[in-house]
Parts: C-alpha cells; structure tokens; sequence
C-alpha cells in the first residue's frame, strides 16, 4: 500500500463569522472590565513581582491588572509564529486563517486495535497513536495521545516525549507535570533539535499549560510557561473550563472568563520577556447538567470556539482550540456526526491550533481506528475551506456551447483535466453502487479505517533518531527520576 502524501496548508479567508465586530469589541471591554476590577490569583512569585512593577495593584496574592497594561501586552504579542518539525523545516506558520489539525494527550484509556477492548493507556500506544498521525496526512500536529501509564508516574511524561520524538518527525505539543519536568523535556528537545540554540531558532515543540478556572494561575502553570521561553519555545496558555462549574452557564460569560485567564497570560509572559511567543484560546466545554459529563460533542462548544476564535483573530495573536473530539464512547454515527461538525466549523473559522481530534468518550478514550477516521472529515473539511474557484476557466462557457444541448461532457478533455479537483475523493467512505459494495466485502467505514490503521502499525516507521541522541533521551529521563525520587 502506497503512503499518502503530506497535503499542503493553503491561507484562505475564513467563511464563517458566528458573531459581529462590535460585539467582539464588547466581550474585549468586558474581559479588562474582570481583569480590572475583579482580577486573578497567581500563585507564582516572579509572575507577581513582574506584575507589581509593571503597575498592577496586587494585595498577596490577588492581582489586578490595569487596562492599559494588557493592551500594551497584546501589542507586544507575536502575531506569528512558527513551528517547525523534528527536523528543523519551519512547516507550520501559526498566523490568521491557517488551520493546522492534531490530536489531544494524555487520555487515560484505549480501545485495543486488535481485541477491541477498552482498557488502561500505556507508552506502547503513545508510538501506535505517533506512527499513525506520522503517516496520515492531514494530522500536521501530534500531542502523545494517550498517558505512558505504565511508566514511572513521576516522569510518564517525558516518556510520552520520548515516544513522540521516536516516531514522529512532526511538530508536537507536549504537557508537563511540573516545571522540574518541563526543564527534563526541554533538555531532551534541545538535544534532538542539535542544542539550545538550533531549538530556539526553530522549535518543533510547543507547552500546552494552563490556569485553574475561574482565575487562578498556578505556580507550576506559569513556572513551565517561564522557563519555556528561556529556549525559545512557544506556550499554549490557555484554560480548560465547565460552563456552569467553573465559568458562568452563559456562553457570552463562559468566554468573558476564559479570555481574562488567557490575556492575564500575556501579561505575565510579555512581561517576563518581550515578544514571548504565547498562544491563547482554550477548551470552553459545558457541563452536562444531569451527567457532571464534559461535553465535549456539543453545539454550545463549538459556538463558543467560533467567538473565542474571532477574538484571537482581533488580538491577532494564534489560537489553540478543539475539534473532533466528542462525547460517543464508539467511533458510531454519533461520533462521526459530532466529530466532523467541529473540525468542519473549526476549518471555515480559521482556527490555528485545533487538538483533540480523535477523543472519544468525552476525552477519556482514544481509538486509532477513530484516529484514521477523522483522517478523511479533516480532508473533507479542507476542500471546503479552500472555496470555489471562480473564473473563466471553471465557468466553462466554450466548454457549454462546444457541448451544445443534448451532448455529454463524460469525454471532454475539459472533464479529465478538472475532475480530480472539483470533485472530492474519499480514501474510507463508501460511494459505490450497492452490488459492488458486497462485492468488495460489504465493509463500513470503520472496518476500512481498521485495516487502514493495521496496515499502518504494522509497516510505517518514522525517520529514526540517532543512537547517540536516543540514548541521551533516556538519561534525562533517568536522571529527573532521581531527583523526583528525592522529593
């Protein structure tokens, strides 16, 4: 079977706009209205003093901080920034309207490719999950997947790193336990990118870490920020909150909340180093009132993402936000129509960073058939976000009255020359007539996304690292253990 090909990223204008400019500007007013006269709780002692010198009223721990400040920081934001792969090869540009797909991390069960069985995470299918999104093409991004829960809690998530380096050779999202550990992973980034240096100039890795809702910025959470940005690499800081638990049930107060912990960031990172490249966004999923559930599925969820995005795009900073992830336990119907409504949204919004494709189960379970499924919505998707193209060549006009009425245009050159372009193709969804369908086994989309998968894990390998450096992964690994160990 024959390896598909990398699909390349084209900037187009997004399509769709789920609230007015004004209003924008009204939730932008409300959001220094919170930082202002409620402000956040940082739990970080150089975060405070830098906050306190800058102007900010801080009594203990309680920060509140001036309009002015956060509009002087947003205008120190990079308003692009890029990330490149494990090579070094700047092939992700995070600016307005390009749109970058990946999975989520750190999901605590697996539905077994062979026995299809759920069941406890481990490292093994941290590489599985890798290899797949290494080989599907519209995977550009890869965060672990799952957790390495057969590995040494204290540092499973170095291991998750470790797999990833192993058997990606895209850019990755990582999270960190602590800032101890942020360090180790930094360390081993560093020495695969070829030294501190080479990492900043072009990092292939991006911290995912986050505030406590409502407006808490913990030590740890600002501590791998800060210590990220001494290499150069960029920090998705952003938070993950339950309307109605940790934010107001509104959507329009949901995102209140959320923007004043995101921009509460970019204070403390532009404050700490001007130009910090920092990333806003964030997972606005409400609560399932009768559950307690996440629901992740949500129309209410991607409502919410389509604003905050808009809100990004006003900033002009990049986004992190989600789609594809869903509430089903199964890759059913449900899952399917949850997961393609998202990342189609998320594709006409112009989102940058969209994670967690592939969840299941409300981000507790992961399934590399599901993984491969999303494969061809992300595909869909990105044929529709590229638009319609309009001139005299597709008008076709000569092509109407060389045909004439009554003729056919299966023959015409016209038709060879354009078909593969205006007509989507799918590698798993079936469109064939039904006595061939039973022909072909009568398989459904997820018995072909089964094999496909298979296919994958038993024949792909990324590019592989070198002795040296792999053998240098692991004494970090083994070295932060130790000290863990001490404490």
């Amino acid at each position: 079977m024959r390896k598909i090909r990398s699909n390349s990223i084209e900037q187009t204008t997004p399509l769709l706009r789920w609230v007015s400019e004004g209003q924008i500007e009204e939730i932008h007013f409300a959001t220094l209205e919170v930082l202002e006269r409620t402000g956040v709780k940082v739990d970080h002692p150089e975060a405070l003093q830098l906050l306190k010198d800058a102007g900010c009223i801080v009594n203990e721990n309680r920060v509140r901080i001036p309009s002015w400040l956060v509009e002087e920081c947003l205008r120190l934001a990079p308003r692009k920034i890029v990330v490149a792969n494990r090579k070094g090869q700047r092939v992700m540009p995070l600016e307005k309207n390009r749109t970058y797909f990946g999975t989520g991390s750190d999901l605590p069960y697996t539905i077994d490719l062979e026995t299809g069985k759920r069941r406890r995470s481990g490292k093994r299918d941290v590489e599985r999950a890798c290899r797949v999104m290494d080989f599907l093409p519209n995977y550009d991004f890869v965060m672990s997947y799952a957790i390495a829960a057969d590995t040494n809690s204290k540092v499973s998530d170095l291991h998750q790193l470790e797999a990833m380096v192993t058997n990606t050779t895209k850019p990755m999202i990582v999270t960190a336990h602590d800032e101890i550990n942020m360090r180790a992973q930094l360390e081993m980034a560093a020495l695969v990118a070829g030294g501190k240096e080479e990492l900043r100039k072009n990092p292939f890795m991006i911290l995912y870490s986050e505030p406590i809702s409502p407006l808490v910025h913990t030590n740890d959470g600002v501590g791998k920020m800060f210590a990220c940005f001494e290499y150069g690499v960029p920090v998705v800081y952003t938070p993950g909150v339950l309307s109605g638990a940790t934010t107001p049930v509104t959507k329009a107060g949901t995102i209140v909340l959320m923007n004043a912990e995101a921009l509460a960031g970019v204070v403390m990172a532009q404050l700490k180093q001007k130009g910090a490249p920092i990333i806003i966004g964030g997972g606005a999923t409400p609560m399932d009132m009768k559950t307690t559930a996440t629901l992740y599925g949500s129309p209410e969820t991607m409502m919410n993402y389509a604003i905050m995005t808009q809100l990004s795009q006003f900033y002009g900073i990049p986004n992190f936000t989600e789609a594809g992830c869903v509430n089903s336990p199964i890759p059913d119907a449900q899952a399917g129509m949850e997961a393609g409504n998202g990342i189609l949204m998320a594709q006409l919004m112009g989102a940058n960073l969209v994670h967690d494709v592939g969840y299941l189960e409300g981000g507790k379970t992961g399934s590399l058939t599901f993984l491969t499924m999303c494969n061809d919505y992300m595909d869909n998707a990105r044929y529709m976000g590229r638009g319609t193209r309009i001139d005299e060549e597709t008008m076709a006009v000569d092509v109407i009255d060389e045909v004439g009425p009554g003729g056919n245009y299966v023959s015409h050159e016209h038709t060879f020359k354009h078909f593969r372009e205006e007509i989507w193709s799918s590698k798993q969804f079936n469109s064939s007539f039904w006595e061939i369908w039973e022909e072909q086994g009568s398989k459904s989309m997820e018995d072909k996304a089964e094999e496909l998968t298979k296919h994958i894990v038993a024949t792909h390998t990324s590019e592989l690292l070198d002795g040296a450096i792999r053998e240098g992964l692991n004494e970090i690994i083994a070295e932060t253990e130790k000290v863990k160990s001490k404490k």
